[in-house]
């Protein structure tokens, strides 16, 4: 197992599909986390100044709104190891490599095997890049008080991380089981950017069932770290209120706002951070147990 492993690291690294993906998603991690950032801090700026929100003593300075930021840049960036991942056994399906392979692995199952754990790394590695940059970004463009704690920066990354992970196998699932690297990709861009969020907040605005948007695949995975920052800020507020010597009768009104904040950072109807690892989890399974499957069954002659 582990020379095939080595076998799959040396075919991604003699190519240059993995630099190709990287350089676009740093510079889109940075400059998306940078921009939410800068807006956050804008908004927030602007609330504080204003006389009304003043008078109810609501400190806006206080609260890290920059956890939209980090959770904006990272789902944006989830969509270069998705394609990464699109593009693993696809290509080499496209390329007829897929063959040579098979018959020099032990059995078709060790050959999934190893692309499946070569790929989780890769995963790893995409998260944790993307986590840096959009620490970079956030921390370039948001008021220092704004800034979460360390604390909450780690569990907001944590998810990212995780998130990407999932993407790189839901998109190594999706290649393998359509064996095309054009279908495959451009099924999943428009999916992830166009069809996944325009539908959730339709879903989420229009219905009598907003969580229906949770279970699908873009809003379980959004909800990894958009539940995380609702989660978080609504915490830091209910916090802040009772020190203050404020009493919370209305739990309502906080889970109105933790629903706000999910809009806000992108994932409409998702539920908590570990429903939706779980739902986002059973998507991936899915997709990529399929995937594996057709190739495990796959005439590669």
């Amino acid at each position: 197992m582990g020379e095939l492993i080595t076998a799959e690291f040396r075919k991604i690294l003699t190519t240059k599909l993995w630099w190709a993906l990287m350089i676009p998603a740093l510079v889109v991690s940075f400059a998306d986390a940078f921009g939410w950032a800068a807006l956050a801090t804008s908004v927030a700026d602007r609330l504080n100044d204003n006389e009304l929100i003043r008078d109810f003593d609501v400190p806006i300075d206080q609260i890290s709104w920059s956890v939209l930021a980090l959770t904006r840049g990272v789902n944006m960036a989830t969509i270069f190891p998705m394609v990464f991942g699109a593009l693993g056994i696809a290509s080499e399906l496209r390329n007829r490599t897929i063959t040579t392979t098979f018959l020099t692995g032990a059995t078709r199952g060790a050959v999934l095997t190893a692309k499946a754990v070569t790929y989780v790394i890769w995963g790893l590695i995409y998260g944790v890049v993307i986590s840096l940059l959009v620490s970079a970004g956030v921390s370039a463009g948001s008021s220092s008080n704004y800034l979460p704690d360390g604390e909450q920066w780690f569990l907001i990354l944590l998810a990212g991380i995780l998130s990407c992970v999932l993407w790189t196998l839901v998109g190594l699932g999706v290649g393998a089981l359509m064996g095309s690297t054009t279908g495959a990709v451009v099924l999943l861009l428009v999916y992830a950017l166009i069809i996944g969020p325009f539908g959730e907040v339709v879903i989420a605005g229009v219905t009598n069932a907003p969580h229906l948007a949770g279970i699908l695949p873009n809003g379980s995975a959004n909800g990894l770290t958009g539940s995380t920052a609702a989660s978080l800020l609504s915490d830091q507020i209910k916090t802040m209120v009772l020190d203050r010597g404020g009493v919370i009768r209305d739990q309502d009104a906080i889970n109105n706002l933790e629903e706000g904040v999910r809009v806000v950072a992108g994932a409409p109807g998702a539920f908590s951070l570990w429903i939706s690892g779980l739902i986002f989890l059973g998507w991936t399974a899915l997709l990529f147990g399929l995937g594996l499957w057709r190739n495990a069954k796959r005439d590669i002659t």
